[in-house]
C-alpha cells in the first residue's frame, strides 16, 4: 500500500512560504498556508530582481509568463560615480550563459501573483494570522497557535515568515538575531515620464556609488504606479527603531536622502523629490544560525538565513529554498531527513551569498577622497571580472544533484 503523504502547516510573510505551497500540493502533500499579512500583498515593500537563478524555479512552478507580464526583463548593470562618470558596464546574467533572464519587479505584484497562484490550485490560505507558539503532542505531529486564538494541527510546520521570524524565535529564543549592517534603505516608485531619454531604455539597472551612501533606480513593471523603482542606502551607525522610522513623515525622509545625494547626477535628485512615497528601514543580516529547525519544524527563506539586498538574491534565495526542499521531501526516506539534508545542502551557499552581500554593503559607507578614487577603480578594474566570477556561481541552479 503507498503511504499517505504527510501535510504541513506554512507560516509565511513572502516568497518561499507560497512558493513551497505549490509545490507540495502539486506533489500531493497536504498544505495549508498561515500568511502574517491581514490581506495579500499588504504594504510589503518596494521591488526586488529574480536572477536567473530564481526565474529557474520560476519556469518548474509554470509561472515565467505570469511574471513577464508583471515585471521587466533585466540584462544588464550600469555602475556610476556621483559625478555621473560610467565606471563599469556589466551583463546581467543571459540566457545563453544560465537559461533564464533576470526580471525586476514590484515585491507586492509578485508576493500577489504567487498567492493567486496558490488560491487556484486549492490551496486553503488563511491572512492575519501571527505566529505565536507551537505544541508538539505525544502523539505526534505539531500545533501551531496564533494571536487571535487559534489554531492549526499538522504533520510538520514550516517556518517562512521572514526576516524577523516569529518560528525562529519561538524555535530558538537564545540563537543570534538579525544584526544591523550600518545601513539604512529607502525607496519608492516613479512613473515613467519623471526619468530622461538617456535613461529610459528599460532593460538596465543603474548603480551609483558616491563619498557617502548608494543610490540605484530601474525599470520594475508595466503599471503606472510601479513603472520605475529606486532606493537609496544611507550609511548610520546608529539602527532606527521602528517608532522612530514611523514618527518621520515621508518629508523628513526626503530631505534626509536629498541632503546625501545632493550634487549628485541627473537624475537622482529628481527621482527623490517626485517620489509620492517613502519606503524605508534599517538593513539587517543574519549571517549564520546554529541550527535551522528539528524534526518537527524547519525555518526557510529569511527566517533562516537573513541576507541584505546587496547581492539581489534575497528573492532567488526564497525561491531555491522551496524548490531544494521540495525535492529532498520528494526522494528522502523520511521528512527530518529532509529537513537535515535542506539544511546540510543550503548553508554553504547562502551563507556565502550573506558574506558576498555583506562585502557590497561595505562599499557604500562614508568614504575619504582617497577611498572613493580606489573604490572607482576597482569599480572600472576589477569588477568586471569579479562580476563574471560571481555570476557563473551565483546564477547557475540547478537543484540537488
Amino acid at each position: 500500500m503507498k503511504r499517505e503523504k504527510p501535510n504541513f502547516i506554512i507560516v509565511g510573510s513572502g516568497i518561499s512560504g507560497p512558493s513551497l505551497a505549490l509545490f507540495l500540493k502539486r506533489a500531493g502533500y497536504g498544505v495549508r498556508l498561515m500568511e502574517s499579512y491581514s490581506r495579500p500583498a499588504e504594504d510589503i515593500g518596494g521591488a526586488l530582481q529574480i536572477s536567473p537563478n530564481g526565474m529557474k524555479v520560476i519556469r518548474e512552478l509554470g509561472l515565467t509568463s505570469e511574471v513577464l507580464q508583471i515585471g521587466t526583463l533585466s540584462d544588464e548593470m550600469i555602475f556610476r560615480n556621483h559625478t555621473g562618470k560610467v565606471l563599469s558596464m556589466i551583463p546581467n546574467g543571459s540566457v545563453s550563459r544560465f537559461g533564464e533572464s533576470a526580471i525586476v519587479v514590484s515585491r507586492a505584484r509578485f508576493h500577489l501573483l504567487l498567492l493567486e497562484a496558490a488560491e487556484k490550485e486549492g490551496i486553503p490560505t488563511e491572512y492575519g494570522k501571527k505566529f505565536l507558539d507551537a505544541e508538539f503532542p505525544l502523539d505526534g505531529g505539531v500545533i501551531a497557535k496564533f494571536d487571535d486564538g487559534s489554531s492549526v494541527e499538522a504533520d510538520f510546520l514550516i517556518g517562512a515568515d521572514g526576516n524577523h521570524s516569529k518560528v525562529r524565535n519561538f524555535l530558538f529564543p537564545n540563537f543570534p538575531k538579525p544584526e544591523y549592517t550600518g545601513i539604512l534603505n529607502a525607496g519608492g516608485f516613479i512613473p515613467s515620464e519623471v526619468i530622461p531619454e538617456k535613461y529610459s531604455k528599460r532593460g538596465p539597472i543603474h548603480f551609483t556609488f558616491g563619498p557617502e551612501g548608494f543610490f540605484g533606480f530601474a525599470a520594475c513593471g508595466n503599471t503606472m504606479d510601479t513603472s520605475w523603482m529606486w532606493w537609496s542606502n544611507i550609511p548610520s551607525e546608529k539602527e532606527l527603531t521602528r517608532a522612530e522610522i514611523d514618527s518621520m513623515s515621508d518629508e523628513s525622509w526626503r530631505n534626509k536622502i536629498l541632503e546625501i545625494h545632493k550634487g549628485w547626477h541627473d537624475p537622482i535628485e529628481r527621482i527623490i523629490q517626485t517620489s509620492p512615497t517613502i519606503l524605508k528601514g534599517n538593513v539587517h543580516d543574519l549571517r549564520s544560525l546554529p541550527k535551522w529547525g528539528n524534526d518537527k519544524v524547519l525555518l526557510i527563506g529569511d527566517a533562516a538565513h537573513v541576507m541584505s539586498p546587496h547581492t539581489g538574491q534575497g528573492a532567488s534565495m526564497a525561491l531555491e529554498d522551496s524548490h531544494t526542499l521540495f525535492l529532498l521531501l520528494e526522494r528522502s526516506n523520511s521528512v527530518p531527513e529532509a529537513f537535515r539534508d535542506f539544511e546540510t545542502t543550503r548553508r554553504p551557499r547562502v551563507e556565502r551569498i550573506i558574506e558576498e552581500s555583506r562585502r557590497n554593503g561595505n562599499r557604500k559607507k562614508k568614504l575619504s577622497p582617497i577611498g572613493c578614487w580606489i573604490r572607482d577603480i576597482f569599480l572600472t578594474l576589477a569588477l568586471p571580472s569579479f562580476a563574471k566570477k560571481g555570476q557563473d556561481w551565483m546564477y547557475r541552479y540547478e537543484g540537488i544533484k
